[in-house]
């Protein structure tokens, strides 16, 4: 009885339960069918998109068929400067009807092969193509008839504008090429038979590769006579123009030929002779010259040009090398003997150099008779020695420009030189450093140290600082300080320390020597003996007077006192 209503709630929270569940179950079913609605709404929308893409497309080729039609009827009617501009805008209209045309077919073969389209997509990648190799025909045909050479009697300004509209029309018709190139995969993609149109294109690219080959290949030659008329007239201001102009246009062909020949590879076609004379003709170096049929042309180009040039300007070239040599080979011998005078004359007494300066002048007059047979020699094999020397200024300009240091460090080696401050073998302080002058350039001067290490320091250094010769006198004086205590006597001290000096063989009578009782120091009673030497003999007479001085003082007891000091103590 008790349990029956435990029982009854039991059943109620169930059934409210079970209740519960149905009505939570409602919207999650929604949920999961709205979860997978939404990728097939996404799909039917990309599809429904995809449909109104190639919908628009087909009404945007429509459209310029339309304005090319138009156009062409209003090309019929127009003259001078209304023709022209019509004919540019029809140009690009058909441009890009083929561009239209090119991203419909991809649109529509969207990357299926043969097998997987159906009847009416392989009807309409019919009709796309046999439309697409019509109106790149006929684009084809117009740019061509545009294509002509500009008038030989028009101003370097005309002529340049005509030359640029003239590479701008051959830049259109390699974009025709290339969009024909990409209809044509699509095409074989769909299974449509291509090989007809993809031989007319290989004969039409080799066609235009040997033009423009042609073409640069002239226009080359035409900018190498044209820079001889430059050099024979530099004030010429049309010629520099024509110049100018000529170069762009190898610059231009150069281009228009690279992209042709890319186009040609993208066709498995072989460019290796035109990359060889593509190289030849303007100096590019590309990734192409390190293939092997590239590489074997080039060389058997050269090859054949060295061959030729051999047997046609071999015997005078042969000829122009022997004279050279026999010219050089006098100079040198004349060189040798313009040295040897040059060496005994300035060891007259007439003057009086420095080594250093010597060592320049000998140096600088068989230079230059060797510079001056140089000369003569290339003059005598045909070389213009006016652009020559021309160049060789400005090249010692920007060397100057670029040498200040050096240059400052050269004009103090030519001030040491003339005023002679010190020569080799001298002992000098100059630049921070001590030592022995081993050798000397116009730019720095070498040092060998007491402790035999070798020093370069620059010109500029020493002779903007104080330079001081240690060996420029021939007898130099010693200076000596002795010491005695306060307790010892004066004068024998004096009588010790002069014949101490007398008897010493390196010390010279004249000047006499010095010796005076100097000062009273803290701790001691110093003399100052000076006495002189010759040069050579200062450090042996330095070391032996001080060493016998100090022997005598300690056998006639005459102390030489410590520094002593008196320290008082206070207590207070």
């Amino acid at each position: 009885m008790n349990n029956m209503p435990y029982g009854d709630t039991d059943r109620e929270t169930d059934c409210a339960s079970h209740g519960f569940i149905r009505l939570a179950a409602i919207p999650l079913l929604l949920l999961a069918l709205l979860i997978c609605h939404a990728p097939l709404v996404a799909a039917e929308e990309a599809i429904a998109t995809a449909e109104r893409s190639l919908d628009q497309l087909v009404k945007d080729i429509e459209l310029e068929k339309e304005s090319i039609a138009s156009l062409e009827k209003r090309i019929e009617g127009a003259e001078g400067l209304f023709r022209i501009a019509f004919d540019e805008r029809l140009l690009r209209s058909r441009l890009n009807l083929l561009s239209l045309n090119l991203n419909y077919f991809d649109r529509l073969v969207a990357g299926k092969s043969s097998d997987e389209l159906d009847a009416d997509q392989r009807r309409q990648a019919m009709q796309v193509y046999a439309a697409q190799m019509q109106a790149i025909d006929e684009t084809r045909e117009m740019l061509l008839g545009r294509i002509g050479l500009p008038e030989d009697k028009l101003s370097a300004a005309k002529a340049a504008a005509s030359y640029n509209r003239l590479f701008e029309t051959i830049e259109q018709l390699g974009q025709a090429f290339q969009i024909k190139i990409e209809s044509l995969d699509l095409a074989e993609q769909s299974g449509i038979d291509v090989a007809e149109e993809r031989n007319r294109l290989r004969q039409d690219l080799q066609e235009r590769a040997e033009t423009g080959a042609a073409l640069l290949e002239m226009t080359m030659n035409d900018v190498k006579a044209m820079r001889a008329s430059v050099a024979a007239v530099p004030d010429d201001a049309e010629a520099k123009a024509n110049l100018a102009i000529e170069i762009s246009i190898v610059s231009n062909l150069a281009n228009g030929v690279s992209k042709t020949l890319d186009l040609m590879k993208s066709m498995g076609m072989d460019t290796s002779r035109y990359q060889s004379q593509l190289l030849a003709a303007t100096g590019q170096i590309t990734t192409d010259i390190f293939e092997f049929d590239v590489i074997t042309g080039l060389l058997s180009g050269w090859g054949e040009t060295l061959r030729d040039r051999a047997i046609e300007k071999g015997p005078g070239l042969l000829f122009s090398l022997v004279l050279l040599l026999v010219i050089m080979i006098v100079f040198y011998k004349l060189a040798g003997i313009a040295q040897k005078l040059t060496e005994r004359a300035l060891e007259g007494p007439r003057f009086q150099l420095s080594l250093l300066l010597k060592r320049m002048v000998v140096s600088i007059v068989r230079n230059s008779v060797l510079i001056i047979g140089l000369l003569i020699a290339l003059s005598q094999i045909g070389i213009s020695l006016g652009p020559l020397l021309a160049g060789m200024g400005l090249v010692g300009f920007i060397v100057g420009f670029a040498l200040q240091d050096t240059l400052s460090n050269f004009a103090a080696g030519m001030m040491i030189l003339i005023y002679r401050p010190f020569d080799v073998d001298d002992v000098i302080e100059a630049g921070g450093v001590s030592g022995k002058v081993s050798a000397m350039s116009l730019v720095n001067t070498t040092f060998l140290t007491f402790d035999n290490q070798t020093i370069i320091v620059p010109n500029g250094k020493i002779w903007g600082d104080i330079i001081k010769n240690v060996t420029a006198q021939t007898i130099r004086r010693v200076d000596l300080v002795f010491g005695i205590a306060y307790s010892d006597d004066i004068e024998k001290a004096e009588k010790i320390l002069a014949e101490t000096v007398a008897a010493h063989p390196a010390v010279l009578g004249e000047p006499e020597t010095m010796i005076r009782l100097h000062e009273l120091g803290d701790s001691s009673v110093n003399f100052i003996v000076r006495p002189w030497v010759n040069r050579d003999d200062y450090w042996e007479t330095y070391w032996a007077l001080t060493r016998a001085v100090k022997l005598r003082f300690d056998e006639e007891g005459i102390s030489i006192p410590f520094p002593q000091r008196d320290v008082h103590l206070y207590q207070e």
